[in-house]
């Protein structure tokens, strides 16, 4: 299985500052989007490339001193570049795993937040908590549903497929077993509509078993293909 080496995150959009301090780091974000925001974020300590332990990220509205919301967690990690300045809203399989992503995960014309809170997704690769913008509220509400595709059994934040809205994941067991899965947006859910299964644990260590499942006028259609290795 090729994993995806385009990053759809809305790169250009972003200037980040890196100002380190004494008890940790602090990160000042600015977009380019309307609404716009900034964001300072305190975290425990930074050694190499990576920042990580306890993390505080205040989202300022532009031009506004007071932040409008704030969020906290034991434990985050943010990858920095050669410059050591945070990369934010890129992933690219184990290469590449932003710590901060802004971008529409819901396909509702509004940017979404997406932070990371630590290592707890598939074999501790950056887990995130996805926070959806509210026009009601007018501030990002948390959502367990688009937490769960950024955690857990799946390899770090999802991409997104704008063209066609769709989420797509990526997991893993051992070097043998691989998957892939899209989801639409239903209901304000994500809903899948497509896994692929890459297995050659079969035991012979002479095929790949591709078994494709897409979710086709209210039911699941399935192919399987067996490939030589």
């Amino acid at each position: 299985m090729k994993k995806s080496t385009t990053a759809t995150w809305l790169a250009p959009l972003f200037t980040v500052l890196f100002f380190p301090f004494t008890a940790g780091a602090q990160i000042e974000m600015q977009t380019e989007l309307s609404p716009q925001y900034s964001v300072k974020i305190a975290v425990e300590e930074c050694e190499g490339g990576y920042c990580r332990g306890k993390v505080t990220f205040q989202l300022f509205r532009k031009d506004q001193k007071p932040p409008f919301q704030e969020f906290s967690f034991s434990n985050t990690l943010l990858q920095l570049n050669p410059d050591k300045k945070p990369l934010q809203n890129q992933t690219l399989g184990y290469d590449i795993q932003s710590g901060l992503h802004l971008a529409d995960v819901n396909f509702d014309g509004q940017p979404d937040l997406a932070l990371c809170d630590g290592t707890q997704s598939g074999y501790g690769m950056p887990s995130y908590q996805v926070y959806l913008y509210s026009t009601k509220s007018q501030k990002f509400i948390h959502s367990p549903a688009f937490s769960s595709l950024a955690r857990g059994e799946y390899l770090g934040m999802f991409q997104i497929d704008h063209k066609n809205k769709r989420l797509i994941n990526f997991g893993k067991s051992g070097c043998c077993f691989h998957f892939t899965r899209e989801f639409t947006i239903k209901n304000q859910l994500p809903f899948l509509v497509k896994e692929e299964i890459e297995d050659a644990t079969g035991g012979d260590g002479k095929t790949m078993v591709t078994t494709t499942s897409e979710w086709v006028q209210g039911k699941w259609v399935k192919k399987v293909k067996k490939t030589p290795l």
